[in-house]
């Protein structure tokens, strides 16, 4: 099986500059496909390489003064456009 690779929320945030507890919240709110997964009796958020882009995008978009719904519907709508996935 080829999976795509994944990282956790310490190694999204140190690429991003978003700190893990607004990372935590955008995915609680927008980002709610994140993948998570079980070990033990915690659960983890891993991120693809398009949700980092996605996350960087948000971020750069809340900059410019687009409110966190705002930028989160855009970042996703170009993300999926741009690897051609539909709605």
């Amino acid at each position: 099986m080829n999976r795509k690779q994944t990282h956790s929320i310490g190694t999204v945030a140190r690429m991003t500059g978003v700190p893990k507890s607004k990372l935590r919240d955008w995915c609680n709110r927008y980002l709610t496909h994140i993948e998570r997964i079980q070990v033990g009796n915690c659960t983890h958020r891993r991120f693809t390489d398009e949700d980092v882009q996605a996350i960087g995008e948000i971020k750069r978009l809340i900059v410019e003064g687009s409110t966190l719904r705002s930028a989160a519907e855009k970042a996703l709508a170009s993300i999926k456009k741009e690897n051609g996935m539909k709605d």
